[in-house]
């Protein structure tokens, strides 16, 4: 027994206990033979010391009670407030609120784990679980539903070193189990994932009839098929600024040339060519002015034939990370737009029977799995992004054809506001900036006001699990990973220039000493 229910209304409940309870903890009561989970909100001393009391620092206050014949039990009982959950319906799979509150008098206890078990959707180790953690201040485990975070997305959302791409990677593992094997898509801003590839030849994910692959994707290897882009990515391209209406005019015309010739597949050479064939006496200087900001084309992500290969990007039982570190942020954006456009249509495709085995840079019979990194960079809250148009559309539309996408960000209120609501399941870490709290309380439905008033205090690898994929909002504390986190760490510099230091002591670096060979005087 954790206390006794003193009051109660339309808000919830207050309880009386002599325990220090941490808010968002769960506890119960029993109703009719039935346990009403239920959650701890906010605290205040039920008794407080006359100020007098508290005056003097060099006097303890249970002294100074004592000496006046009060207890000093007296003071340390608690009033907490207290919102109901509910019970757990079997047949309907989720809690149901009894709609009252629990009488004045009734016992409240902490909730064990044959209440706290119904919090997971599904059980540990079971086929599309995702065991991420316990719950805060407990050992029941929370296990995700993998179906309802494939179809319906998940967000990851915490401030620069709570451990969003530790939690990250966790949940990558649980997704290449053997009772998972999915397939699944990094898109990696800043290198940090490669360490993921360590699953391969780890126990916990190989069993006799499996063993997940894992393939990394280095920036040099990643290249744009010049026919797989759009018009309109050719004139983001193209145009700095002073690219005139009449020069888009010509060249959407000379695209649409092309395209409507049958050349579904074309090179630069052929488009140049198309650009070209427009060239008269009344155009001519506006055909150059074309012709040079073109020359943009032939940068070394553009080719006449390599392409983001789907089918072998998108393998069930194999995580790719594209690395794409060290490559400039609007050409991220153009991978990215390129590479979710060619998903989609695959899928969509697929599903729609327009391809077959027979498509075999565009057949994808089975769901995939993307998680992008920096979020707010592909889809900003203001301004746009070449990837911005797509990734909404895979947000709205993905669920109906197999296109699951976890967005990462620490800035949640950099993040467009409707790709983030459109993903159903979320993990809130740690957020300090009172706009992305308010961002997150605008965005994410069934995560409670108690519980947004908590992201500040969550330590790191503390979190919020809600929507879809479980059954309530939960306090959970990210399990241990079973790869190494090595790039999401900070670098610890003291130690780094010291052994900097040590290392020239060691070797005499070659090249002037500024204290022996330079003037270095005032």
């Amino acid at each position: 027994m954790l206390g006794t229910v003193s009051n109660s209304d339309e808000e919830g409940f207050t309880f009386i206990s002599c325990e220090r309870l941490p808010a968002g903890m769960f506890v119960c009561y029993n109703d009719a033979g039935k346990n009403i989970l239920c959650r701890v909100g906010d605290a205040e001393p039920l008794n407080h010391y006359p100020q007098e009391f508290l005056m003097d620092t060099e006097l303890d206050a249970d002294e100074v009670s004592g000496f006046y014949g009060l207890d000093p039990e007296d003071f340390k009982y608690y009033s907490y407030t207290a919102s109901v959950v509910g019970f757990f319906d079997n047949t309907m799979g989720e809690f149901v609120n009894p709609r009252t509150n629990p009488a004045c008098g009734v016992k409240i206890e902490r909730a064990g784990d044959e209440v706290l078990k119904d919090i997971s959707k599904i059980k540990k180790g079971a086929a599309g679980s995702a065991f991420l953690g316990n719950v805060l201040g407990a050992d029941t485990g929370v296990v995700l539903s993998v179906r309802d975070i494939v179809s319906q997305h998940v967000s990851v959302i915490a401030s620069t070193g709570a451990g969003k791409s530790y939690t990250v990677g966790v949940l990558v593992e649980e997704l290449m189990k053997p009772y998972n094997m999915a397939p699944v898509l990094i898109f990696d801003p800043h290198g940090e994932y490669s360490s993921l590839g360590e699953i391969q030849n780890m126990p916990d994910f190989i069993t006799p009839s499996y063993r997940p692959k894992v393939r990394i994707v280095k920036p040099e290897s990643i290249k744009i098929r010049i026919s797989d882009l759009s018009v309109s990515d050719f004139i983001s391209i193209m145009d700095d600024g002073t690219m005139s209406d009449k020069m888009k005019t010509l060249f959407r015309s000379a695209y649409h040339s092309l395209k409507n010739n049958g050349k579904k597949k074309f090179t630069r050479n052929e488009l140049k060519q198309e650009i070209e064939a427009l060239q008269d006496s009344t155009n001519e200087p506006t055909i150059e002015g074309i012709k040079w900001r073109f020359g943009k084309m032939y940068g070394s992500i553009f080719d006449d034939f390599q392409t983001i290969p789907l089918a072998d990007y998108f393998k069930v039982g194999q995580l790719t990370i594209m690395d794409v570190s060290g490559i400039e942020e609007t050409s991220q954006q153009l991978i990215a737009s390129v590479m979710l456009r060619r998903l989609f249509d695959a899928r969509e495709g697929t599903e729609n029977n327009r391809y077959n085995e027979t498509h075999v840079d565009k057949f994808l019979p089975y769901p995939v799995f993307v998680v992008i990194e920096e979020a707010h960079r592909f889809a900003p809250h203001s301004g746009e992004a070449k990837s911005k148009s797509i990734l909404k559309t895979i947000l709205s539309e993905g669920r109906k054809f197999g296109v699951g996408v976890c967005l990462v960000s620490q800035r949640p209120s950099k993040l467009d506001a409707d790709s983030l609501s459109q993903c159903m399941t979320q993990i809130t870490m740690r957020i300090i900036n009172p706009t992305d709290q308010q961002q997150i309380a605008q965005s994410i439905e069934s995560a409670s006001r108690e519980l947004i008033s908590e992201l500040p205090s969550l330590a790191k690898g503390q979190g919020i699990i809600s929507g879809v994929a479980i059954n309530t909002p939960t306090l959970v504390r990210i399990r241990k990973r079973l790869t190494s986190d090595v790039r999401g760490r900070s670098k610890d510099a003291p130690a780094l220039w010291a052994a900097q230091r040590k290392y020239e002591e060691k070797h005499e670096m070659r090249g002037v000493r500024a204290d022996e060979e330079m003037d270095v005087g005032v």
